[in-house]
């Protein structure tokens, strides 16, 4: 989750106050007050935010005979970290609630023609585990953009064949820095 960086001093201070022979017939009531900051330095990159990926050049015969399409590279871009949030750990978040299960691994439907599914990997190529929070990178470059990257690629359906037409499909992420 987000880190919380709060004014230490006005506990110690607080707690002087409130004892019992602070108060006296000339007391003064003091009130201390700031306000907890999230970790505001990480940001997404405005470009990875309401992104397209558009996997090119499918030949739907190729996709059935191989089970799957070539991988199209893309990534997700930190930006604006601070030095604070160096080494910190990068959590991402992949979420659909249109998922298909096929030998232990999570696919997405897809809406249109195709009837293909969509799968995501990692940088190294391993499938991601959807719905659940997965640490993808340490932040390792402040004041400037850290790129993370993924892949997509289709693949026939469970049963039949993969047809010649459109698909698309939408899927979510969230970012935690710890």
């Amino acid at each position: 989750m987000n880190s919380i960086r709060t004014l230490w001093l006005a506990m110690p201070m607080s707690f002087l106050l409130s004892a019992p022979n602070a108060y006296s017939a000339n007391s003064v009531d003091v009130e201390f007050s700031g306000v907890l900051l999230g970790n505001v330095a990480c940001q997404i990159d405005s470009n990875s935010l309401n992104q397209k990926v558009t996997l090119q050049n499918l030949n739907w015969r190729s996709i059935n005979q191989e089970g799957s399409s070539p991988v199209t590279p893309f990534s997700i871009g930190i930006n604006k970290c601070s030095d604070t949030d160096l080494n910190k750990t990068i959590k991402l978040t992949w979420q659909s609630s249109q998922l298909v299960e096929i030998v232990g691994e999570n696919f997405v439907k897809t809406q249109g023609t195709s009837g293909v599914l969509l799968g995501l990997v990692d940088q190294d190529n391993h499938p991601i585990i959807w719905n659940s929070p997965m640490s993808v990178a340490e932040v390792s470059v402040a004041n400037g953009l850290q790129q993370i990257n993924f892949g997509a690629f289709v693949r026939k359906p469970a049963a039949g064949e993969a047809n010649i037409g459109d698909f698309i499909s939408t899927v979510t992420f969230a970012v935690e820095y710890f």
